[in-house]
């Protein structure tokens, strides 16, 4: 599978989320790239690491957003970050304690497709809210936490 690379597509109509999205996106093309160019298993360890802690941030970020912007679906949203979350730690996990013998091909189509999926279909459900909250609320401060506020 080719890297994705950012489209507008992807684009959830505020503009920290979609920074994390377009960081989101460079990890998964990174982790491609180390798989298909054959990198080290330090490289492609890393690169697992830093996508699990950065989705991690990047939901609670995402969903102090929702919150603030008063997101009806917040509670099915945070299911199912929940469940990607613990897939991406799973694969983290797996390839850390040498559970495979190298990052299939599989693995990263299945984070790319899991990853365009969520943005253009769930994050962009909750766009309507968003937009409406960027007119004129306020930050939620855990956008502040951890280094995770707007570059």
């Amino acid at each position: 599978m080719a890297e994705l690379g950012w489209n507008s597509a992807y684009d959830v109509g505020h503009p920290m989320l979609d920074s994390d999205h377009r960081v989101l996106i460079s990890l998964l093309d990174q982790l491609f790239d180390a798989a298909e160019t054959g990198q080290s298993r330090d490289v492609i360890e890393n690169v697992l690491f830093v996508l699990a802690e950065y989705v991690e941030h990047h939901f609670e970020r995402e969903e102090a957003i929702m919150a603030a912007a008063g997101f009806p679906q917040l509670e099915a949203h945070q299911r199912e970050h929940r469940e990607l979350a613990a897939k991406v730690n799973r694969i983290r996990d797996d390839y850390r304690h040498g559970n495979k013998r190298g990052l299939g091909d599989e693995v990263v189509d299945l984070l790319k497709k899991w990853l365009t999926g969520h943005i253009l279909v769930s994050d962009n459900s909750y766009r309507p809210w968003v937009e409406r909250a960027l007119d004129g609320g306020p930050v939620p401060p855990v956008m502040e936490k951890r280094g995770l506020g707007a570059s």
